[in-house]
């Protein structure tokens, strides 16, 4: 899922326009859990739309923080315009 990389950016499979720092692509928990980004999770969820992304995407909403929610909502305009993420990635 994170294999695309140039130079320190790693770039969305489906549309390398998408970009983010390599830095930036998750973390690791104070257990010691790494996990990936919710901003770029949601992202691949979004081509689905199964019940269980929409599930992760309402718990997940309220703890992006507005540059998360921003790069999400740019990234979902470029690839899924109409999608019905957008308005509660601006409303919420």
């Amino acid at each position: 899922m994170v294999d695309d990389t140039r130079d320190e950016q790693w770039l969305f499979r489906r549309t390398p326009a998408i970009a983010r720092p390599i830095t930036a692509l998750g973390g690791v928990t104070p257990e010691g859990i790494p996990y990936l980004a919710p901003e770029i999770q949601l992202l691949y969820k979004a081509k689905g739309l199964r019940a269980k992304d929409e599930t992760d995407f309402t718990h997940a909403l309220p703890a992006l923080s507005g540059e998360r929610r921003q790069w999400l909502r740019t990234a979902l305009l470029t690839v899924h315009p109409d999608h019905p993420w957008l308005k509660r990635l601006t409303d919420e």
